[in-house]
């Protein structure tokens, strides 16, 4: 599956088992003070290889870009969601996005209906009324808060609002 980057979570992290190439690894996380914490409510991370193209020094270059990817999997009760290679130039199946309450409101995690079915959560952190939540989401997704209705919009680099009157459908 071919994943569009539109977002990152907070929470970055190396690691190496032995006689592997490095991996980075990407969560959500909630700052708090100087740390960034889990809290996972959805524990979960992608990896990033070191053969996929993505360089962590600059890994704001790979939002908007395209990468191939593995169909998530429940590893020890996490989501992981691997990415393999970088993909110019290739449409996309789904898109990694990142929503906090800060931008996108707040969201009922626990209520049935605040994603459609074509939402994925990789990670999703949460601290009293705070939280961040990585999602793969596909192109015709949404997500609710309490400030309406949050969809992939045209050209697929960005999350928006949608209007109210396309809200009805959702």
């Amino acid at each position: 599956m071919r994943v569009r980057m539109i977002g990152f979570g907070s929470n970055w992290w190396a690691g190496r088992s032995a006689g592997r190439q490095p991996a980075w690894f990407n969560s959500a996380g909630i700052r708090h003070g100087r740390r960034i914490d889990h809290n996972w409510i959805w524990a979960g991370q992608v990896r990033f290889n070191r053969s996929s193209g993505f360089h962590p020094e600059f890994r704001l270059r790979a939002i908007g870009a395209t990468f191939a990817c593995e169909i998530p999997k429940i590893y020890g009760g996490r989501t992981h969601l691997l990415v393999t290679k970088k993909c110019p130039n290739a449409e996309p199946d789904e898109y990694l996005v990142t929503v906090t309450d800060g931008i996108q409101g707040q969201i009922l995690f626990d209520s049935p209906d605040w994603s459609s079915p074509g939402v994925q959560p990789i990670s999703i952190s949460r601290r009293g009324t705070r939280f961040e939540a990585m999602l793969l989401m596909r192109p015709d997704a949404w997500v609710r808060s309490d400030l309406g209705t949050w969809q992939i919009a045209p050209g697929g680099c960005t999350l928006s609002l949608m209007e109210a009157s396309d809200m009805e459908g959702a």
